[in-house]
Parts: C-alpha cells; structure tokens; sequence
C-alpha cells in the first residue's frame, strides 16, 4: 500500500467485491443459522479454490460487509484477475503522476524554476 497504510478488512471487501461481481462471481448470501456458521469457518477475503471432475469452482468469503460467499467458474477468477492486474497498473500509474507532479513544482519553486519562467 502507498504509504505504508495496511488495508482494513472492511476496505478490503469494499475494494475486491466490485471486480468480483463484474467478473460474473454469483454472490450467495449466509442467511441461514447452517449458512452463517460455514461462512465462519472459511478463510476470510482470499480467493479459494477447488476441483471437481476437472473442473474449478473459486469462492471468495466475506463474514466483513456483504456477510456472503462469492462464488465463480474459473472463466470468472481469470475474469478477476484481469481486472485486480488493471487496478495494480492504474494504481502505479497515478504513483508515477504523483511523484511526476511533485517533481515538476519542485522544479518550478527552484531557483532553477525562476531563471526558466522568470518568477
């Protein structure tokens, strides 16, 4: 995290849910006593996965927000990591713009700044 922030559980779930839906992860709520209970017992905001005949089924548990399991194929989790690596490049491009920005009005305070721009 920029600035040696630790991300917030809360923040987390907030952050991930969204890319999950629009990968087409199907939400299932634990509202049921028997659902709520197996909510607990999953590791909480990582993705998860399990095969079956060939096939893999990720699931995603958030006991923090949404009180749900995300659940997808796994076109869906290829889905997801598509858009967490789109979010990982915008992130370090606004880093860049950032420390781009900064350079430049250090450079435009500078004495250097005031020969170049006369102010």
């Amino acid at each position: 995290m920029v600035g040696g922030c630790a991300e917030s559980s809360t923040e987390r779930a907030q952050r991930l849910e969204p890319m999950l839906a629009q990968a087409g992860f199907r939400m299932v709520p634990a509202d049921t006593a028997a659902r709520s209970e197996k909510l607990g017992r999953l590791t909480p905001l990582r993705m998860n996965y399990q095969s079956h005949n060939g096939k893999s089924s990720y699931w995603f548990a958030d006991p923090y927000v949404c009180h749900c399991l995300y659940v997808g194929s796994e076109q869906n989790y290829g889905q997801f990591e598509q858009l967490k690596h789109a979010e990982q490049e915008e992130k370090a491009q606004n880093v860049t713009d950032m420390a781009d920005q900064a350079r430049y009005e250090e450079f435009i305070n500078s004495p250097a700044g005031e020969v170049f721009y006369g102010q």
